[in-house]
């Protein structure tokens, strides 16, 4: 959980099912985060680059999860953006992409905190 002397972050969801964005979200805003979300990776990036989010967190099965990573790691003002998936059954996925695969929600809160 996000302490007051804690300082919070911007995270943007990037979720096609509505139930679980708004999970998402949910779960973050309670840990004391900022949260902007997208329906998929092209309305996510022109979020990313109009807001800044600390981290977009997603989940492995999003459709445009390739074109959402090529688009990040292709343009210069995107490319150092940490991408987190979260994704319980699957918690040792490893993909072509730079990006943190969490199993559960405690990994998730580490990595919020160790973001500049």
């Amino acid at each position: 959980m996000c302490r007051v002397d804690d300082v919070k972050k911007m995270i943007l969801v990037v979720e096609d099912v509505a139930e679980i964005r708004e999970s998402m979200s949910l779960m973050l805003h309670a840990r004391g985060h900022d949260v902007v979300s997208a329906l998929n990776a092209e309305e996510a990036i022109k979020i990313a680059e109009q807001r800044r989010p600390a981290m977009i967190l997603t989940d492995l099965d999003l459709p445009t999860l390739g074109f959402l990573m090529r688009q990040i790691r292709g343009r210069g003002d995107l490319k150092d953006m940490r991408v987190a998936i979260i994704d319980v059954d699957h918690p040792e996925v490893s993909l072509d992409y730079d990006m943190t695969v969490l199993s559960d929600f405690d990994q998730l809160d580490a990595l919020i905190q160790s973001l500049p």
